[in-house]
C-alpha cells in the first residue's frame, strides 16, 4: 500500500511540474526568460520526468511482483489451512476412537473383575462345602467304626466264652456251635458287602466306602472291601472335578 501511494505521489508531481511548464509557456504576462535558460531548465525537468517515469514503472514492476507474491502466499494459506482443518477433524476423530477403545477396555476389565469375583466366590463356596462334607464323613465313619468295633469285641468274647465252655460242651456240640459263629461271622460281612455293592450302583460313592471300611474292622486282610474302596475313591474325585 505504501509504494502504491509513492507512486500516486510522484505522477501527481510529474503531472504539476508539466502544468506549470505549460502554463509558463503560455502565460503572455510572465516576464522573459533568456531562451538558453529555459531550454536548460526544461532538458532537466524533462530528465527528471523520465527518471521519475522510470522509477514509477519499476515500482509498477515491483508492485506487480508483490502483488504476484501475495496471490501465491495467499493461495499458499488457503491450501494450507485446509490442511489444518483436515488435520484437525482427523485428530477429533482419533480421540473419539481412542476414547471408546478405552472405554470399552474398562468395561471389559471390570466385567472380567467380576467375573473373577464370582468364580472365587464358587470356589470358596465348594470348598467351605466339601470341608463339611469330609466332616460328615469323618463323623460317620468314626461311629461306624466304633459301631463295628464294638461287634468284633461281642464276636471275641463270644470266642472266649466259648473256649471257656468247651470243656464242657461235648466235641460235636463245640464244633457246632463253631460253625454257627462263623456262618454269623460270613453272614455280617456278606451283608455289609452286599450293603455296599447297592450303595454304589446307586451313586452313593462315600456311603459305600463306609460299609466296605466296616468290612476290614471285622476282616483287615478282605481283598474285595479294599479293591472296591479304591474304585469308590475314584469316582468320588472325578465327581467333585466336575
Amino acid at each position: 500500500m505504501k509504494q502504491r501511494g509513492s507512486i500516486v505521489m510522484a505522477l501527481g508531481f510529474a503531472t504539476l511540474v508539466t502544468g506549470c511548464v505549460a502554463a509558463s509557456q503560455r502565460s503572455p504576462d510572465i516576464q522573459a526568460v533568456p531562451v538558453g535558460v529555459n531550454d536548460r531548465k526544461i532538458k532537466e525537468l524533462e530528465r527528471g520526468l523520465s527518471d521519475l517515469n522510470d522509477t514509477t514503472q519499476a515500482l509498477g514492476k515491483r508492485v506487480e511482483l508483490l502483488s504476484s507474491k501475495t496471490a501465491d502466499a495467499d493461495s499458499n494459506y488457503t491450501k494450507l489451512l485446509s490442511r489444518l482443518n483436515e488435520l484437525d477433524s482427523k485428530i477429533v476423530l482419533m480421540d473419539s476412537s481412542l476414547e471408546n477403545v478405552v472405554a470399552e477396555t474398562q468395561k471389559t476389565v471390570k466385567d472380567f473383575e467380576r467375573e473373577m469375583g464370582e468364580i472365587e466366590k464358587a470356589k470358596t463356596d465348594l470348598q467351605n462345602q466339601l470341608m463339611a462334607l469330609q466332616a460328615q464323613r469323618s463323623r460317620l465313619t468314626g461311629k461306624k467304626i466304633e459301631q463295628t468295633k464294638e461287634v468284633k469285641e461281642m464276636l471275641e468274647q463270644g470266642r472266649e466264652m466259648l473256649k471257656d465252655a468247651s470243656s464242657e460242651i461235648k466235641p460235636e456240640n463245640d464244633q457246632k456251635l463253631k460253625t454257627i459263629i462263623t456262618n454269623q461271622e460270613k453272614e455280617a460281612l456278606q451283608k455289609l458287602l452286599d450293603d455296599a455293592l447297592t450303595l454304589y450302583r446307586e451313586g452313593n460313592y462315600k456311603a459305600a466306602i463306609g460299609k466296605w471300611e466296616e468290612v476290614l474292622v471285622i476282616e483287615p486282610e478282605n481283598l474285595e472291601a479294599k479293591f472296591n474302596i479304591e474304585i469308590a475313591n475314584e469316582k468320588v474325585r472325578s465327581t467333585s472335578e466336575k
